[in-house]
């Protein structure tokens, strides 16, 4: 059995533990775009990605809050640092999400989970919901039944029914396009695939999704727990206001730069920059950029490489920018003392 433990509406959770004013308000944190929203917001109707004006049409009396980068990537830290001491068997999801299996370690898998949502309060002061299940699939559901900070298990017995039962919008990984293709043949829930072969579903999603959807339905899906090697990348992003300011945007790619920056391990050079700028117009634009050399000062990056996105970013032909993401790949840095010399 896995547990999967997902820190509920993890953005306004840190916030309204370091704000405790905040505890049972309707508020979110956002800039021009809703980044997460408490639970009272929610029932009021808003929810991540909504603009923040239509968010306030919605409560006239909304608590915005400035986004922290820094305070929610240190929580996140905490976090996986109280996974960690149970297990080494931890998978992260996303910074507030992660799978964990304390069974190959000896652990129940029940009263390991109430210990680490008590202590997740206690120490932490973050309420972290916890499902537990056979496979990825069936902890993540029940961690999904059990918000906001709930426990729920899915028992052995209880899988088949539950999975067969699940609309192909509720399975993990399969995107709105494969849903649609399923639909199309008739096929809405996990069971309406009971004693359909691979070979039948690959022409109409695909081979990885008829595999996947496959094995879901036989109960035979991923149940292996991948412990990620040190980090080579990291990357920020910032929804706002669209703008024809160069001096706002340059601003904006320095300040994701740094984020990015700080997510990264010690001791590395940057060797890409990516970089994705979403118009007005609704127009994607992504470049990938090499440093060459590698760059190792990594605290003058942003002013150094912030002014050559703004570029890219700035168009002259009157369409704003209303999104913007910065990526970074970095590798150990070259003459190390902790890296190992291949003679």
């Amino acid at each position: 059995m896995l547990i999967h433990a997902d820190a509920d509406a993890f953005f306004a959770s840190v916030e309204a533990r370091d704000d405790p004013a905040l505890a049972g308000r309707a508020f979110v944190v956002a800039a021009h775009v809703v980044t997460c929203a408490s639970y009272p917001a929610r029932a009021r109707g808003i929810h991540a990605g909504m603009p923040l004006a239509a968010a306030r049409r919605l409560d006239r009396e909304l608590i915005v809050i400035p986004p922290r980068p820094q305070a929610y990537d240190a929580a996140s830290a905490d976090l996986f640092a109280l996974f960690a001491s149970y297990t080494v068997f931890v998978e992260p999801g996303s910074m507030e999400e992660a799978f964990l299996d304390v069974e190959v370690v000896g652990l129940d898998p029940v009263a390991t989970a109430k210990t680490l949502r008590a202590r997740a309060r206690a120490e932490l002061g973050l309420p972290v919901s916890m499902g537990i299940g056979t496979t990825k699939l069936m902890a993540k559901v029940a961690s999904r039944r059990a918000k906001p900070d709930g426990l729920l298990m899915i028992s052995r017995g209880a899988d088949r029914a539950i999975r067969h039962a699940l609309t192909f919008e509720e399975v993990w990984g399969i995107g709105p396009t494969k849903v649609a293709a399923l639909r199309s043949q008739g096929w809405v829930r996990v069971g309406d695939l009971a004693g359909a072969a691979v070979e039948d579903l690959v022409p109409i999603v695909g081979t990885m999704t008829a595999r996947k959807v496959a094995a879901i339905c036989a109960g035979l899906d991923d149940a292996a727990i991948r412990v990620p090697g040190e980090r080579r990348s990291a990357a920020a992003s910032r929804t706002i206001a669209a703008t024809r300011s160069r001096s706002t945007i340059e601003a904006l790619c320095a300040d994701l730069l740094s984020t990015a920056i700080a997510r990264l391990p010690p001791r590395v050079e940057i060797t890409r920059v990516d970089l994705a700028v979403r118009f007005d117009d609704g127009a994607l634009v992504s470049i990938t950029r090499p440093l060459r050399p590698p760059v190792t000062d990594l605290d003058h990056l942003p002013s150094q490489v912030a002014s050559g996105l703004a570029d890219t970013a700035y168009e002259q032909d009157g369409r704003g920018v209303g999104f913007v993401s910065v990526g970074l790949v970095c590798r150990p840095r070259t003459g190390d003392p902790t890296q190992l010399s291949l003679f």
